[in-house]
């Protein structure tokens, strides 16, 4: 992958966690109806979610600021990319059940 497909990548991971979090907030008063399972579930994966992405959330915040991102910040993004995808992936899943 370019960087510049990369770039694109981490674009539309950022805008889909979004997105996602986004449908959290809005479903919230909905998660007393789920099951004592289901809201266990959502409420794990919520947390690895933002964990996983707090990275990826980092480099945005900096670089909407101007502030320059750090090799290690860089380093850490090639892999949180991947993972907080995948774990809006989930989240996502569960809200939709």
């Amino acid at each position: 992958m370019t960087q510049e497909e990369f770039a694109k990548y981490v674009e539309h991971v950022f805008r889909y966690h979004n997105q996602v979090m986004a449908e959290l907030i809005e479903s919230a008063s909905d998660r007393t109806e789920q099951s004592s399972r289901t809201f266990k579930e959502l409420t794990f994966a919520e947390k690895h979610m933002v964990t996983v992405c707090e990275p990826l959330n980092e480099v945005v915040t900096e670089t909407l600021s101007g502030q320059n991102i750090g090799l290690q910040l860089k380093m850490k993004l090639v892999e949180a990319a991947p993972a907080c995808e995948s774990a809006t992936q989930i989240v996502d899943k569960l809200i939709a059940e």
